[in-house]
């Protein structure tokens, strides 16, 4: 095999690849395998990294062999998708081209796990040959981007679904339905603040995503989470932001710098030194095939090139009235975040994470006394198993089991959706350079509704 380092995205999606034929290892059986499926939904994968091969890989494998072929799998890294391949199981067939997989193997879905800057090439790829998406958040990285998926949507005719499993956790559901309801009757302004502790943003800064060419910032990779949450609560668009922030711990503020974690002369005296040959996983997976395209999983975090931000602030206007008052810190060692949404007629508010670790969340209700006949009260919603506090599950049954599965609160997201949410962090992280006030409509050709049912 070749070094793929300098092999590029478009050569991913447009030529053959490392390996001759562009299959790394095809399956002898993929023929009957063919005739065995052919009444379930066939599907592909784009992108071998953690997420990629548990939760879209094994998982689909495993929990919905009934529903679901997945078909093929597809990464410009041939060592990743040697691992990911027998992790996932299942003999299936590796490709470094993209077209090639598409082309041979015809899935109805393309399921997206690459890396957030190339999303945008591997939905368009993905349509353009036939396929629905279903792709991981965020839905891309900037404006210019978005703006060539919602074409290519048009174009193309095809169902682009953005996997925003923080959607599905059974207390937000319980959130939005009372929102639904009318509880806290028109909403007029939400406080958002969510905080991670400094060993879980290292993991960001070790990674790619320290990179705002990569990941847009965590204003996108992370709070497109958020955000999409508040434009679901409240059912409505952005209009306008502004916002702040800042590096002050990590990159070139730090104290030294080595090559990388398991590389670095300074272990002893780094409280952010960890060893990625402990994690035979990720080990396997990453440090073991750094050779073909160049990524290290354990860079320092220290390094000079980090250009995203660990403190983060932002006020957000939306179209029907509403203001969000919004934060993203790493500056504490607490895990977790406070909601409300305040409106007309209450008030609803969650505390969620911190420690003790519970097995629920309390949902707090707070009547607007001149307005509302309803009592102050305390509304507990067990978690449900799984990961994400019980939404993983949840969301994958309406994904691979049951598409067609009513949906009255809107939780599968589409196109919209996730172009909405990444343009919240896209405006902010522009306002943070410039300093100003960033509009919504001037980014992108979808105008800001007040009501987006």
């Amino acid at each position: 095999m070749s070094d793929l380092r300098n092999y590029s995205r478009k050569d991913f999606i447009k030529t053959t690849g490392a390996l001759a034929g562009g299959a790394v290892l095809a399956s002898p059986y993929m023929s009957k395998a063919a005739n065995l499926f052919r009444e379930k939904r066939k599907m592909a994968l784009v992108g071998t990294g953690v997420r990629g091969i548990s939760m879209f890989g094994r998982r689909v494998r495993d929990i919905y062999p009934d529903t679901v072929d997945l078909a093929a799998i597809c990464d410009i890294n041939p060592g990743r998708l040697r691992y990911a391949r027998e992790y996932i199981g299942g003999n299936l067939p590796a490709y470094t081209n993209l077209e090639e997989m598409l082309r041979e193997h015809k899935p109805d879905t393309l399921i997206v796990t690459s890396r957030d800057d190339v999303h945008h090439e591997h939905i368009i790829t993905g349509m353009k040959m036939g396929c629905d998406i279903i792709t991981e958040k965020p839905l891309t990285i900037d404006e210019t981007r978005a703006q060539q998926i919602l074409d290519a949507e048009r174009k193309y005719g095809k169902k682009i679904i953005v996997t925003f499993n923080y959607r599905y956790p059974p207390y937000r559901a319980k959130i939005k339905e009372l929102v639904m309801e009318g509880w806290v009757g028109k909403p007029t302004s939400v406080d958002f603040h969510w905080h991670i502790r400094h060993s879980h943003m290292m993991q960001y800064m070790q990674r790619w995503h320290g990179h705002r060419q990569f990941g847009g910032s965590l204003w996108v990779h992370k709070s497109t989470h958020h955000f999409d949450m508040v434009n679901w609560f409240i059912n409505s668009d952005p209009v306008d932001v502004y916002a702040n922030a800042s590096l002050e711990r990590f990159g070139k503020h730090g104290p030294f710098r080595g090559k990388n974690c398991r590389n670095c002369a300074f272990t002893d005296q780094c409280s952010y030194h960890w060893n990625i040959n402990e994690n035979t996983h990720l080990k396997g997976l990453y440090a073991d095939n750094e050779q073909y395209d160049g990524y290290i999983r354990d860079n320092c975090v220290f390094r000079e090139t980090i250009d995203i931000f660990e403190k983060h602030s932002a006020i957000v206007n939306y179209a029907n009235g509403a203001i969000l008052n919004y934060s993203f810190t790493a500056d504490t060692e607490h895990e977790g975040y406070t909601l409300a949404i305040n409106g007309t007629e209450g008030r609803i508010e969650v505390r969620a994470g911190g420690w003790p670790q519970k097995g629920h969340e309390d949902i707090i209700f707070m009547p607007n006394r001149r307005y509302s006949d309803r009592e102050e009260q305390i509304i507990t919603v067990e978690h449900g198993s799984g990961g994400h506090w019980g939404g993983d599950p949840i969301m994958n049954d309406q994904l691979f089991k049951d598409p067609d599965r009513p949906d009255p609160l809107g939780q599968q997201a589409g196109t919209r959706d996730g172009v909405m949410s990444i343009l919240i962090g896209v405006a902010a992280r522009k306002s943070v350079d410039s300093g100003n006030l960033i509009k919504i409509a001037d980014l992108i050709d979808l105008t800001p509704t007040a009501d987006r049912t």
